[in-house]
């Protein structure tokens, strides 16, 4: 079965032959948003996207949730989270790109999922800045100037390090969902099981496919999911399928039975069901309130 290719997923190379060379791209807000028009309606990314807001007001809906746009805030996004915006006119800041390939090519560098906020299922993508951070803005614009070089002067090792200074920052002032406290071993695993569940959900729907896949049993894998993050393992699954229903329902002609299909539901009553019963809403109501939303 076809999936439909709504809404639209753009790669570096819609923004710069610079940006798909490097794996990078960094821009102030305003010059991108006046040369990259096309990205004004919902759409998605196969890379890291960093927004910083230094100026203006306006929403930022990122997977179906509204945030409030104003100054010093820092949205950080994964690849594949549908969003779109509405800001005021006069807005400014900076926006950046990175493949993972980019941050990773740091011989000394860890995991871009030892950051908090680099979660698919569970981070907040905001950080709302102190007002005294300054070290952020610095570094920002220390990484636009060194980009804004010719291609052949361009320090990607410097780059990299800017980066990881950058997200170090920012991971400091993150409060997120995660308890502070929590054990690095118990941390890592739950980061490994969203891992694990955003690439599998389709096909692995039992809490016991993910317990085997990190060899622990299912009850000491749901236990952290409690404790930590306050949902179970059943939950976390089931809200990535939820997730993913909701995209389809609202960027994709698909009808309900091809979406059922799609997500590997035994039948599209059970996925009408399944959706009723998380959403509280069933999927043509879900599509009505959407219209309703933008009318």
């Amino acid at each position: 079965m076809k999936k439909t290719s709504i809404p639209p997923l753009y790669k570096l190379d819609s923004f710069s032959t610079k940006a798909l060379e490097h794996s990078f791209y960094i821009e102030a807000l305003r010059p991108h948003l006046k040369a990259h028009q096309f990205i004004s309606r919902p759409h998605n990314h196969d890379f890291y996207l960093l927004l910083y807001i230094t100026k203006g007001t306006g929403t930022h809906r990122i997977d179906f949730k509204d945030y409030p746009v104003k100054p010093q805030s820092f949205f950080l996004m994964t690849p594949g989270q549908v969003h779109s915006w509405n800001l005021e006119k006069g807005t400014d800041g900076f926006i950046l790109f990175f493949e993972r390939s980019f941050y990773q090519m740091r011989l000394d560098s860890n995991s871009l999922f030892d950051f908090p906020f680099f979660h698919s299922l569970q981070a907040d993508p905001l950080i709302l800045l102190p007002p005294e951070e300054e070290a952020v803005r610095f570094i920002v614009k220390e990484m636009l100037e060194e980009f804004k070089k010719s291609t052949l002067h361009v320090d990607l090792r410097l780059m990299r390090s800017y980066l990881d200074v950058l997200l170090l920052k920012l991971a400091r002032n993150y409060s997120g969902k995660y308890q502070e406290g929590s054990a690095s071993s118990t941390t890592q695993k739950l980061r490994k099981l969203e891992l694990l569940i955003d690439h599998n959900y389709v096909e692995l729907k039992q809490p016991s496919d993910y317990a085997d896949l990190l060899h622990i049993s299912p009850s000491y894998l749901n236990s952290i999911c409690k404790k930590t993050i306050g949902q179970t393992l059943t939950e976390l699954i089931s809200n990535r399928s939820i997730l993913e229903a909701k995209r389809l329902l609202s960027y994709s002609d698909m009808t309900i039975s091809q979406i059922s299909e799609f997500l590997n539901f035994s039948s599209a009553s059970y996925f009408l069901r399944f959706f009723k019963k998380h959403v509280g809403q069933n999927p043509e109501q879900f599509k009505e309130s959407l219209n309703r939303a933008i009318q």
